[in-house]
């Protein structure tokens, strides 16, 4: 009767074990369908945009490209007239230092020395300097201009006046009234000049004041 007995509660114990387990398998099961169904309906539920819509959001990104690209293009041009404006003014920086020298020049020529003043002493004084003036110019390609004996070109001179001459023809410059300077093929200066006129209109103009 022992044995019968302890094969009873051998039965007993897995039957209670088999009974207590399945409560906890059969909820897990239960719980995981529902989150693949929620998963699913998310997704069918997802709001597709309309033709209207996708061209409104194609506009603002092309709108925004827009705006960067002319900001960008407006910071090159800043930096670009900043650049420019350096470069220019180291090209005057670089001219005014050779001036100054030209300016030092004239300081000792024009200093008081406690000697008689000597006038063959200051003409060779001032003319070293004009060359080292015209040496400085030569050296920036800049050169004088040719005007007299030459025919007249609006393009490098400027008439002043008219005048009479026994040595040119008539549209020729006979007088420089101030040199003209250029650089290459740049006028800086045109020449101011004075230009044969044509004798009959001259003699025209004497007939009508008389």
């Amino acid at each position: 009767m022992a044995d019968d007995d302890k094969v009873d509660e051998v039965k007993e114990v897995e039957v209670n074990f088999t009974e207590n387990d399945r409560p906890d398998d059969e909820p897990q099961a239960v719980t995981d369908e529902p989150k693949e169904e929620t998963d699913t309906a998310e997704q069918e539920t997802a709001p597709e945009l309309t033709e209207e819509e996708r061209l409104t959001e194609q506009v603002a990104q092309l709108e925004d490209q827009l705006l960067r690209a002319a900001a960008e293009f407006d910071n090159y041009k800043k930096r670009t007239a900043r650049r420019f404006e350096q470069i220019v003014q180291s090209g005057q920086d670089r001219i005014l230092l050779e001036l100054l020298e030209v300016i030092d020049n004239f300081d000792r020529a024009l200093a008081p020395n406690g000697e008689q003043d000597d006038l063959d002493a200051h003409r060779k004084g001032m003319k070293l300097i004009y060359e080292q003036l015209n040496s400085l110019l030569g050296k920036h390609n800049v050169e004088p201009i040719e005007a007299v004996g030459k025919v007249f070109d609006p393009n490098l001179h400027e008439a002043l006046m008219q005048t009479d001459s026994d040595e040119y023809p008539e549209g020729t410059v006979a007088v420089e009234v101030a040199k003209g300077y250029r650089q290459g093929d740049r006028v800086i200066r045109h020449s101011k000049v004075g230009v044969v006129g044509a004798a009959e209109t001259q003699s025209s103009d004497d007939e009508s004041d008389g």
